[in-house]
């Protein structure tokens, strides 16, 4: 598949259904986009996570839950304000699996392979401030 916003390859994944009730779209499933980091709902995910360390940056955490909950946290920051609890909860989510959210965003905003649709270092710092 490729990304709607830059026709970069996707990564698809299913989204765990603690998570869904999270996000703006409940279905099963949604891709990542391994330039930009867009997310859209899919509606046939494969079954297995795949590994985003390798196939979107090293930024992601090793932990599967964890590299999924950080996904799914970047569907959410386009608009922290209208989603400020779904963020808080898919963070401390990803916190519960191990992860470190605000270091994962530190890590993405230095990857050089990515080009996000986003300002990494403006929503981490709103992030920071209520999570």
């Amino acid at each position: 598949m490729s990304c709607q916003r830059c026709g970069a390859e996707t990564v698809a994944f299913r989204v765990p259904t603690t998570l869904r009730e999270h996000l703006p779209d409940d279905r099963p499933g949604a891709e990542l986009c391994t330039r930009c980091l867009a997310v859209a709902p899919v509606d046939d995910p494969p079954e297995d996570y795949p590994d985003f360390r390798e196939q979107v940056s090293g930024a992601f955490p090793r932990n599967d839950e964890a590299g999924v909950a950080l996904a799914c946290l970047l569907a959410l920051l386009e608009s922290l304000v209208l989603y400020r609890e779904e963020v808080a909860a898919v963070a401390t989510y990803a916190e519960t699996h191990g992860a470190d959210t605000l270091m994962f965003l530190e890590r993405v905003a230095s990857d050089d392979s990515l080009d996000p649709y986003f300002d990494v270092g403006r929503r981490a710092r709103q992030l920071e401030q209520f999570i």
